[in-house]
């Protein structure tokens, strides 16, 4: 793949990308990190006692637009992600997911994500057998009522349904309201701290386990998303109690 084109069709198809592009050492700037590297070589070897013509800085510029070895790797494989984190469907909402699962993730959801993520997708299973206990009988209903707007959705918006939607839908946020202010009364208890305590520092699939700070970031940010709900003018936003 030519160098100079596949950086045309990456800004004309992912214009999104640049908002996840920033990140030192990833995305975009892992490419533009390449291409110096190569100009920096290119002048080292043409420079004579530390100075660069400009007529062979020229050439060099013109060289490396044509397309490197190099750059052909790092474009190709800065592409490929670019086709896999923006490819169409991508986001979309699917009767196929569990939507209350996703749902009580919600809060933390930026944490899952980043290189390495400041909390792992492996220890979820951790945090949903919190989830689990605390919701006991009324876990059922939870996943029925959300089972139930998600399919409403999928009805009114077809496969074009993203799960921002879903999300910002009044009767999701009540099912999120009243679960997390269900989750975190449990955890004041001392049969729910001690669920906590266990289930949050099991070792994941991959051997590893959520240390102490981890968890302890996810319980804040759940008890900040209920504050949220609970502050002011909240029982309008959510069109009542839940």
């Amino acid at each position: 793949m030519n160098g100079s084109n596949g950086m045309g069709r990456m800004s004309t198809e992912h214009g999104a990308a640049a908002q996840s592009c920033g990140a030192e050492g990833r995305g975009c700037y892992g490419a533009v990190s390449v291409v110096s590297g190569v100009l920096e070589r290119l002048l080292r070897e043409t420079s004579r006692d530390g100075l660069v013509r400009v007529e062979d800085a020229l050439k060099i510029l013109k060289l490396v637009g044509r397309g490197t070895y190099e750059l052909d790797v790092a474009f190709d494989g800065l592409e490929k992600a670019c086709r896999l984190k923006f490819q169409p469907g991508r986001g979309k909402a699917s009767s196929r997911d569990n939507p209350f699962r996703r749902l009580m993730v919600r809060p933390f959801e930026t944490l899952l994500s980043g290189e390495p993520p400041s909390y792992p997708r492996a220890f979820l299973t951790n945090y949903f057998e919190v989830v689990e206990a605390a919701c006991g009988d009324k876990y059922t209903e939870y996943d029925r009522h959300s089972r139930a707007i998600l399919q409403n959705l999928l009805v009114a918006h077809g496969h074009n349904l993203v799960w921002d939607t879903f999300y910002a839908e009044t009767r999701t946020t009540q099912v999120l309201a009243h679960a997390l202010r269900r989750l975190l009364r449990f955890l004041e208890t001392p049969p729910g701290q001690w669920v906590w305590v266990q289930a949050m520092s099991k070792p994941s699939p991959t051997g590893a386990r959520p240390s102490a700070e981890q968890a302890d970031r996810i319980r804040e940010t759940l008890a900040y998303t209920l504050r949220g709900f609970e502050g002011p003018g909240a029982a309008a936003r959510q069109g009542g109690a839940a």
